[in-house]
């Protein structure tokens, strides 16, 4: 395959009708603004009172691991189909908001009697913690309604509706933390997401509309539903243990807010930096979906996203690694440059996770095998869990950023032998397999 073939005028126009460079350049903006955003903070807030609150919102993650019990993914899958009719959509999306509203209440009620049972290292985060025991419900739907926007291939509202919630962000985040310091950056959390829900309520409105029905959905299709959307959580949940454990065993196995936040600032940049593997799968997702029973096409994109992924990553990730010294020292100070081994450590293992984890991981979710992702991120999750007290008690807080890279480097070749081995030979839709 030509590079100049896929970069040709022809394919480059269809991008911009379909919607992908404005999730692009939204999703640039928006991580930009994040960027920035996170650097204000930093200065912000004192080093230790910084710590305390990435300590509150990893123990916010923790609480809420369980999310919407994976309504909104199902939700995409679901809606997105071909075969699903209008009011058959709207029996989805009313089954989706319902599950929706359970998963949120359930997570209120372990935020808010969480002091009885959560391994708090922080005192001073236990309170703050209980405080934001209501932003699920607001963070829950304002999350569900943009995913209207993707099954529907609206990405050019989709990719408005990123950068109004990023902007909003931390914007509320900056200026109650200039005005009322720790407290107004907690607080801000509440104005945020409730910002954010009403937006995207706006621009998902007309399609709403559209699924506006009293009818319920059948018995059989409910079933097929929630076992899709509890096999996609599982591994969302896993997913999400693996990006936040390493601050919770930080937190656990050290316990200083200084400590913390030194972790943060050198993982800051490199989660950022996942922005362009994911703008890329929020994307092609609804395709792969929408193509998961055309064996030709799947094989074929995925191989050029692949391939140019490792090329394009490559390069760029290669070049922020030899200027992390003065990356990390212009932006967060001299203060914190003894998160330098943190961040490069996390620069290489976010190169396999965007060129190889992200991508195939998204294909094989599209074909509704959803035990292959969940085999792997169990796998994962334990290994994590394991190496974490390994690496931490060895080497201290760079030890978690050493686990996260041997995960993803794991995860990554994993998935190419699966590809390579089982799916050359079958690309079928299976459900639940």
């Amino acid at each position: 395959m030509k590079l100049k073939s896929f970069f040709s005028k022809e394919k480059l126009v269809k991008l911009k009708k379909t919607g992908f460079f404005s999730i692009f350049f939204s999703t640039v903006f928006s991580k930009v603004l994040v960027f920035i955003g996170g650097t204000i903070i930093v200065r912000i807030l004192s080093k230790s009172d910084y710590g305390i609150y990435a300590y509150v919102l990893n123990c916010i993650s923790m609480l809420t691991i369980f999310y919407d019990f994976g309504a909104s993914t199902a939700a995409l899958q679901y809606l997105t189909e071909d075969e699903k009719k209008g009011q058959e959509k709207g029996k989805i999306f009313n089954y989706t908001l319902k599950i929706t509203l359970i998963a949120s209440l359930f997570s209120c009620g372990l935020i808010f009697f969480s002091n009885l049972f959560y391994p708090f290292k922080i005192e001073e985060a236990i309170n703050l913690t209980r405080f934001l025991f209501l932003t699920p419900i607001i963070s829950f739907f304002g999350s569900l309604f943009p995913i209207i926007l993707r099954a529907n291939l609206d990405n050019k509202k989709y990719a408005i509706s990123q950068v109004f919630a990023t902007l909003v962000s931390y914007l509320s985040l900056i200026l109650l933390s200039i005005f009322f310091g720790l407290k107004g950056a907690i607080v801000s959390q509440y104005l945020y997401y409730l910002l954010v829900l009403l937006f995207s309520l706006y621009l998902s409105f007309e399609y709403l509309k559209k699924y506006k029905t009293k009818e319920k959905l059948d018995k059989s299709v409910k079933k097929e539903f929630l076992k899709f959307a509890v096999g996609s959580q599982i591994n969302n949940t896993i997913g999400g243990l693996l990006i936040i454990v390493d601050t919770f065993v930080i937190g656990i196995l050290i316990s200083d807010p200084e400590i913390i936040a030194t972790y943060k600032v050198g993982s800051a940049i490199p989660h950022a930096l996942t922005f362009i593997s994911s703008c890329v799968a929020i994307y092609i997702i609804p395709y792969f979906i929408k193509n998961n029973r055309n064996e030709r096409w799947v094989k074929k994109n995925l191989k050029r996203i692949i391939l140019y992924g490792c090329v394009g990553y490559g390069v760029l990730f290669g070049g922020i690694i030899l200027l992390s010294k003065y990356i990390i020292k212009i932006i967060y100070g001299s203060n914190y440059l003894n998160s330098l081994p943190v961040f490069i450590t996390l620069m290489i293992g976010l190169f396999f996770t965007s060129a190889i984890k992200v991508p195939c991981s998204n294909f094989i979710h599209s074909l509704k095998k959803v035990k292959i992702n969940i085999i792997v991120n169990v796998i994962s999750v334990i290994l994590n869990a394991i190496l974490n007290f390994i690496f931490i008690n060895k080497f201290g807080f760079v030890g978690a950023a050493i686990t996260t890279m041997l995960i993803n480097i794991f995860a990554s070749f994993f998935y190419l032998w699966f590809l390579n081995k089982v799916l050359k030979k079958e690309v079928l839709v299976s459900d639940s397999k």
